[in-house]
């Protein structure tokens, strides 16, 4: 399958590569900013804390990954990618921690304390791990486990014992990821102008939004 990469675009002189894919990173990262700034007049639990860390780091993430990785990597280099890609390390530690927490009161102690042992384990490692093999592969893994096998699990409990609608919200924002997922390795694209990056992107978004307005219903 031909895979698309958008035209470098030149505005006053400034060149911009892949712009298309630029932008749907600012939507991704406009989205986060906006719901952690937003979550700060609802109920402060633990879970919403997290929730509100991981909002800002995915946002502070893609914002990095939009810049150095795309519009102006011809001047950083593939190098400087190491930077999104730690931040989004701790963007997915954010969504598991934040889920352990909300689960805490429908599950057993002793399986709180064993989840939360292995998310330190498995951030630690995930991390150390980005920073050995260099490589973005380590942090889609680390993803995949933070959101399919903590994060959707634990919601899923939530959601059957108690209806809430963050528990609900977090299913489809899961959802939605996979999609985002499924975009990008299969290279699902309209044209050079709109790549499966940009497609990709604009399920990252409305997972967002979607977890935003879920994190918000929480009651105060």
């Amino acid at each position: 399958m031909e895979v698309f990469k958008n035209p470098t675009i030149y505005l006053g002189g400034i060149r911009i590569d892949e712009p298309v894919t630029t932008v749907t990173d600012f939507l991704v990262a406009g989205i986060g900013l906006v719901a952690f700034f937003k979550l700060a007049g609802i109920q402060q639990t633990t879970h919403v804390r997290w929730f509100r860390w991981f909002f800002l780091v995915t946002a502070v993430s893609t914002l990095v990954s939009s810049l150095i990785g795309h519009a102006f990597n011809y001047n950083f280099g593939l190098e400087a990618r190491i930077y999104g890609w730690v931040l989004g390390v701790a963007s997915a530690t954010a969504a598991q921690f934040s889920a352990t927490y909300h689960a805490r009161a429908y599950i057993k102690p002793e399986t709180f304390k064993g989840l939360m042992i292995f998310n330190c384990v498995e951030s630690v490692g995930a991390l150390i791990a980005t920073l050995w093999a260099w490589k973005f592969v380590v942090v889609e893994i680390h993803s995949a486990i933070a959101l399919l096998f903590i994060l959707l699990p634990l919601e899923i409990v939530i959601y059957r014992k108690t209806k809430s609608i963050l528990g609900r919200n977090m299913i489809i924002g899961v959802s939605l990821c996979v999609c985002a997922v499924v975009c990008h390795v299969a290279k699902l694209a309209i044209s050079e102008w709109f790549n499966h990056m940009d497609l990709a992107h604009v399920f990252m978004a409305a997972s967002m939004y979607v977890m935003y307005k879920g994190v918000k219903s929480e009651p105060a």
